[in-house]
């Protein structure tokens, strides 16, 4: 509930004799307002003034003298995490935290292009490990969202750009992703920080798998025992957050499955003894945890996981049909849970599955004109459904505020 929410409401209840004005205050304090958009103005002003600092210096890069490089980049970066930390000390916490970031970016530039200026070559991801540390460091000293992402941002860049450009796995890249932004999230347990970690760990995972030529089969096998293992985290926000990163990774996954499983052979398909001996220690492990905190009714999670790319006849299909339980299911358990993160996920999911599975029977027989203006209105018919069960929603929560 909002706090505009509980403020409108509570005036019934103090004039109806149920609270009294104190009461009424006190409720309302359990229900801190939420941060404006003003808030996040310094955010984005240090962020668009940073950007055009970069810009004007790499456009100006080759005129500059190598010293004054030097001394430019080091002043930039210096001036950055001083008035950052300076900002952070008075209080200004959203504006000390953006310079720090600034710092970072700043930090990253130097190293490029000071290798640029030296003309020094690297064959590995060293740039982005030695980059990624300061990140890393001022994310765990200042607790900060905005550093922790950055940390995401460089750790998952430079994993990239070594199977891209190297053909290489960065086994330092993951340690520092693991203990470090890892770490951080289990520290701190923000349902954001864990939503956005474990679809970082599984995109590794997935490069690994890239570099090494290994089936693709095996990412289903990687997202379903870092699901299990999260089942054993005792903070409830934090767990349901990072599963829900892990289930959404692992609908994507299946949505891929879905138009290219034709298209695998047999030697792309994981080996099946130790794929099912593995799946099903992660199940046991995933239902331990469960029992543990009586969730076991969300065991109906792990159909998103299940390896129908064995199935080469109707794996597709059946794919198909996993996408709109799942989806069903998010939207479902939301609603039972007043949890509005799942329900938004739920209804994204729900629209992109009928999406999907309208491409994958109607694109081939019907003309292109009707296929487009069928799913249009498709669209518009689902849109007033999930507009309707909005409004009942709402309505029920308003019925239920009158009768407090």
């Amino acid at each position: 509930m909002s706090r505009k929410w509980v403020e409108e409401e509570s005036r019934q209840w103090v004039e109806r004799g149920i609270i009294t004005e104190e009461q009424r205050r006190q409720i309302a304090e359990l229900y801190p307002y939420k941060r404006s958009i003003g808030e996040k103005l310094p955010v984005f002003g240090a962020l668009l003034v940073g950007a055009g600092i970069l810009t004007f210096v790499a456009s100006n890069w080759s005129a500059i003298p190598q010293l004054f490089r030097l001394l430019l980049i080091v002043l930039t970066m210096s001036g950055f995490y001083v008035f950052g930390y300076r900002n952070e000390e008075r209080g200004a916490k959203a504006f000390g935290i953006s310079l720090l970031a600034l710092g970072v970016i700043t930090f990253g530039a130097g190293i490029f292009l000071t290798g640029q200026m030296f003309h020094l070559i690297a064959y590995d991801a060293r740039a982005f490990i030695i980059w990624s540390l300061p990140a890393i460091l001022l994310a765990w000293m200042y607790r900060g969202r905005l550093l922790y992402f950055l940390a995401l941002v460089i750790l998952n860049a430079g994993q990239l750009y070594s199977a891209i450009s190297f053909q290489q796995f960065s086994w330092l890249l993951l340690v520092l992703l693991l203990i470090g932004a890892g770490g951080y999230a289990l520290q701190n347990r923000q349902r954001v920080i864990f939503t956005a970690l474990t679809p970082s760990i599984l995109l590794h995972g997935l490069l690994y798998l890239i570099v090494e030529n290994q089936a693709i089969g095996w990412l289903i096998l990687m997202s379903a025992i870092l699901y299990a293992v999260l089942d054993w985290l005792s903070d409830r926000q934090a767990r349901i957050a990072g599963q829900l990163g892990t289930l959404i990774s692992a609908f994507f996954l299946d949505v891929f499955f879905i138009f290219f499983l034709g298209e695998m052979n047999n030697e792309q398909a994981p080996l099946a003894a130790t794929f099912f001996i593995l799946f099903a220690g992660a199940f046991v492990l995933s239902y331990l945890g469960k029992r543990k905190h009586s969730e076991a009714l969300t065991l109906v999670e792990w159909t998103i996981f299940l390896p129908f790319f064995y199935w080469k006849a109707g794996g597709d299909v059946m794919y198909l049909l996993i996408l709109f339980v799942f989806s069903g299911y998010l939207l479902w358990i939301g609603h039972r849970e007043e949890w509005s993160s799942k329900v938004n996920a739920g209804t994204l999911l729900f629209l992109f599955s009928t999406f999907v599975g309208y491409i994958q029977v109607a694109w081939g027989f019907l003309p292109k004109s009707l296929f487009f203006l069928v799913g249009g209105l498709l669209l518009f018919v689902l849109n007033a459904f999930l507009q309707r069960q909005r409004h009942k929603r709402l309505r029920d929560e308003g019925k239920g505020g009158s009768q407090v």
